[in-house]
């Protein structure tokens, strides 16, 4: 360890200040039982992804500082002889106006961000409520209950495909068997230390490596455009079951149109080769590569007689 460089030195010449910090302590055993201290390359580099990830986000959300984004930095100091212990810091720039990073009442820390958004995948939310202080009061389906800045609430609420994937990159090395689980700890230092519900250290276990497996993966798309067709088949009793004929295909579609509806059911003759103008809107889902497409018709805009007196 003697080649490391000092860490006092770097931060000094970056001008820097450390506004947090915590631990990421691998705990488990291999085939022979010998005490883990050593983990898979490819496996450190997902956490360290998943924890910028996962600062940015919430930097960006301006959860770690009361008037804004705090554009901080996450670090890794060396690891300490004799265990596999990650020291991950954030860090922020020098400036010489006073700012509220960090230190200030509600200021939650990298490993409450863990916390809370573990729990948001593990929990679903049973009640929350708006404090006169500004926070969230959550309670989960679990009865339990924590108080969240506005601010980190927000954020727990969006891009929670993205959060799974940094969770479980932060976690990778669990999907080592020799891994047996992640302790996850804050330094005891009142000025880096928020007041809030969530433990100053705690274990996450293959259940909750589990609880961030990643999803299908579905994209979703909505087109709304407008197209000649025709009916070339219609259910009266089922507006859901109705067809269109294009140049290009013959599909189902649904038909949402009231109006053109009510005209259909008090009596509106439709030939075969008649031409209607339509405003459809098709809902396209990708799965697994695969993609499915549903016609709604929105509107008829137009209708236009056939002119071949045998079409009926």
């Amino acid at each position: 360890m003697e080649n490391t460089p000092d860490f006092a030195v770097i931060e000094n010449s970056l001008a820097v200040k450390v506004v947090d910090a915590l631990t990421l302590r691998f705990t488990g055993e291999d085939q022979t039982g010998v005490a883990l201290h050593e983990l898979r390359a490819a496996h450190v580099a997902e956490v360290l992804q998943g924890l910028v990830g996962l600062t940015g986000d919430f930097d960006k959300a301006g959860v770690f500082h009361s008037e804004g984004p705090a554009t901080s930095e996450v670090l890794v100091r060396p690891a300490k002889e004799g265990s596999f212990l990650m020291e991950v810091v954030r860090v922020v720039a020098e400036n010489p106006e006073p700012v509220t990073v960090g230190t200030v009442l509600g200021v939650p820390s990298l490993s409450t961000i863990i916390w809370w958004a573990t729990k948001s995948v593990r929990a679903e939310v049973k009640d929350f409520s708006r404090l006169e202080n500004g926070n969230v009061k959550v309670v989960w389906q679990d009865d339990t209950a924590q108080e969240i800045p506005p601010a980190a609430w927000d954020e727990l609420q969006k891009r929670t495909r993205r959060r799974k994937k940094q969770l479980r990159q932060i976690m990778a090395p669990l999907s080592d068997p020799r891994v047996t689980a992640l302790d996850v700890a804050s330094p005891d230092d009142d000025e880096t230390q928020s007041q809030d519900d969530a433990p100053e250290a705690f274990e996450l276990t293959r259940s909750d490596y589990a609880a961030v497996r990643p999803e299908d993966d579905i994209e979703e798309d909505q087109t709304i455009f407008e197209i000649e067709a025709q009916m070339s088949a219609i259910d009266f009793e089922d507006p859901t079951r109705w067809r269109v004929k294009t140049k290009d295909q013959n599909r189902s579609a649904t038909v949402e149109d009231e109006t053109f509806l009510r005209r259909v059911a008090s009596g509106l003759a439709i030939r075969r080769n008649d031409i209607f103008r339509l405003r459809v809107r098709e809902d396209a889902t990708k799965k697994n590569g695969r993609t499915r497409t549903k016609w709604t018709v929105l509107k008829v805009e137009s209708h236009r007689r056939s002119t071949n007196d045998d079409d009926s």
